[in-house]
């Protein structure tokens, strides 16, 4: 349709080449502009900004995402969401849109952005962090009224296979078994193996945090690369407590006697002691832990990182624990799920769950062992010749 002049002298309204129909106001020198797929929606539109003054501040996209980060997002959010914000922002968003005036920003421009982490082939999950930090700003200065809408509606993500999890065989935990068997973090590989605990709460976790009575662990806390704080999905969430579990606890605690770790002996750390120090008695960093564990994996001959054991439990739980018991375990809090995991404390299905997680790794240390007699049986002793 042509130009039609508002019979308010609210503004004008056009139809777009794509379909949609747009309505453009100036006031004192400054116009805006905002679309809609249909007529009905533009006027609703209209009417929640026809009235509203548009803030004289502008802002290009670059110097209004700092502002942001730093005046709504450190201050308020995890360290974790700051951080992943501030990757999004410098490592997709700057480079394509960065130097352009805010209120010049149209949906083309947030799916060009988009389009360009496709083509750096971003995974799917990256890319809708990079919506989500786009649409938290946009949101924001619209609010401010520095923009008279948010540009990040209609967004398309490209779907791409997702990378498949890589989990470890009988064989392959032998070798890196055998890798670390001198080694102080042996136990807490093989307690990983059967908690599916990330790194980072494993790290962080402590002697109190371990329920005997219950037979659970309470993991509240995690290890990151800003310190220690709350576990990823902010939530506390509860671990069945295996018999491996415990045996594998009491090693580690014999080994800590044994070496004479401060984290036992020193009043300071005695307090609240961590069940995996390092050698000193407090934490380690999460990329030190990663960095060890592959270099023993990388020993044994096989590429595996701290979240491979991860994977291996639930691949290994998959038939045995219910979709809701596996995640509680692990502490999931996906928006596909319906399950609310804060204020469920698993209650008898741990002990349960316990059970059953030790029947599959009993049969895996019985495979163990199997595959170790067989390799002994392999071998030709010399024998001298007269």
């Amino acid at each position: 349709m042509a130009k039609q002049r508002n019979p308010r002298g609210f503004g004008t309204y056009k139809k777009l080449s794509d379909g949609r129909v747009a309505w453009r106001q100036v006031i004192d020198g400054d116009a805006r502009e905002v679309s809609a797929k249909t007529q009905k929606e533009l006027v609703e539109k209209v009417k929640q900004i026809s009235n509203v003054k548009i803030s004289k501040e502008k802002y290009r996209v670059d110097e209004w995402f700092d502002k942001w980060l730093e005046t709504y997002i450190k201050p308020l959010k995890k360290d974790a969401t700051y951080n992943q914000y501030f990757y999004m922002n410098k490592g997709y968003i700057v480079p394509v849109i960065g130097k352009r005036k805010l209120s010049t920003i149209k949906s083309i421009d947030i799916q060009t952005v988009i389009a360009e982490a496709n083509k750096k082939n971003a995974a799917t999950k990256t890319m809708r962090h990079i919506k989500t930090t786009m649409s938290g700003a946009f949101s924001k200065a619209f609010k401010e009224k520095l923009i008279h809408e948010n540009p990040v509606v209609d967004i398309e993500i490209p779907n791409k296979q997702a990378k498949t999890q890589k989990t470890l065989n009988i064989s392959e935990l032998s070798l890196i078994f055998k890798a670390m068997s001198k080694s102080r973090w042996l136990w807490s590989v093989r307690f990983m193996l059967v908690t599916g605990l990330r790194r980072g709460e494993l790290l962080a976790l402590r002697w109190t945090d371990i329920d005997l009575e219950n037979k659970r662990i309470v993991v509240d806390e995690s290890n990151s690369i800003t310190g220690v704080g709350d576990t990823k999905s902010s939530k506390v969430h509860y671990v069945p407590l295996s018999a491996n579990a415990i045996y594998y606890l009491d090693s580690q605690r014999r080994m800590l006697i044994d070496e004479f770790n401060p984290s036992l002996f020193i009043e300071e750390l005695k307090k609240n002691p961590l069940v995996f120090p390092a050698r000193h008695g407090r934490m380690i960093s999460p990329n030190t832990y990663y960095h060890l564990i592959v270099n023993f994996a990388q020993k044994a001959g096989i590429l595996a990182t701290p979240h491979c054991l991860r994977h291996t439990f639930v691949y290994n739980m998959r038939n045995t624990l219910t979709l809701k018991e596996l995640q509680l375990a692990l502490g999931h809090d996906e928006s596909t799920t319906t399950l609310d995991i804060y204020g469920d404390m698993i209650g008898d299905t741990t002990s349960n769950s316990a059970k059953q997680i030790d029947d599959v790794f009993d049969k895996v240390e019985i495979e163990l062992k199997k595959l170790e007699e067989k390799k002994k049986s392999n071998v030709v002793e010399f024998k001298k010749v007269k």
